[in-house]
């Protein structure tokens, strides 16, 4: 019997959410669950302003994690809802953004990003946010890539989208998260 390529990737998935150990306390149900990192070809990353597809090499001393290479072949960020992961992009949300973003990327000299609108539609997407981070967008906004690593970059995406959720159960109200 044939499944094809997404037959057994669903299979794949639903093998393994349905692996439980019986034994599972209620406290270890609570701690992350981290995906299976899939290393291959990076997809096509474009530039937000220009279109122009972006050069993805390692910047000098930068060695891609198993976490960046993940993301470049598929675009999702399995930093999501790690929350080790979520306080070390605040830290860098802090020192590298923050001074036009917000300190809750409420807003400021730069636009909100954790709410629900977005000047670039395409930042709904963790792979259409990367892509303005990376490359840069108008005005203000030079592209950081040579100045974030691209595990920086994803640490710092799951920041913003945690912070974006927190803000929608407070009614839009910015708390402070990290």
């Amino acid at each position: 019997m044939a499944f094809g390529v997404s037959g057994l990737v669903l299979a794949t998935f639903l093998t393994v959410a349905c692996a439980k150990d019986e034994a599972v306390s209620s406290t270890e149900a609570a701690a992350p669950v981290h995906m299976a990192l899939k290393d291959g070809p990076a997809l096509e990353f474009r530039g937000t302003l220009s279109g122009d597809v972006l050069e993805l090499a390692p910047m000098e001393g930068e060695t891609f994690t198993p976490e960046a290479k993940h993301f470049l072949a598929t675009g999702e960020n399995p930093y999501r809802n790690d929350p080790e992961a979520i306080k070390k992009g605040y830290t860098l949300f802090s020192t590298a953004c923050s001074g036009c973003h917000g300190h809750l990327a409420e807003g400021k000299l730069g636009p909100a990003l954790a709410d629900e609108y977005w000047t670039y539609p395409k930042n709904e997407t963790d792979k259409g946010i990367f892509e303005t981070i990376y490359g840069g967008a108008a005005g203000m906004m030079g592209p950081q890539q040579g100045r974030l690593q691209v595990d920086e970059i994803i640490h710092i995406i799951a920041w913003i989208r945690h912070q974006a959720e927190e803000n929608l159960k407070n009614g839009g109200a910015a708390t402070p998260h990290g």
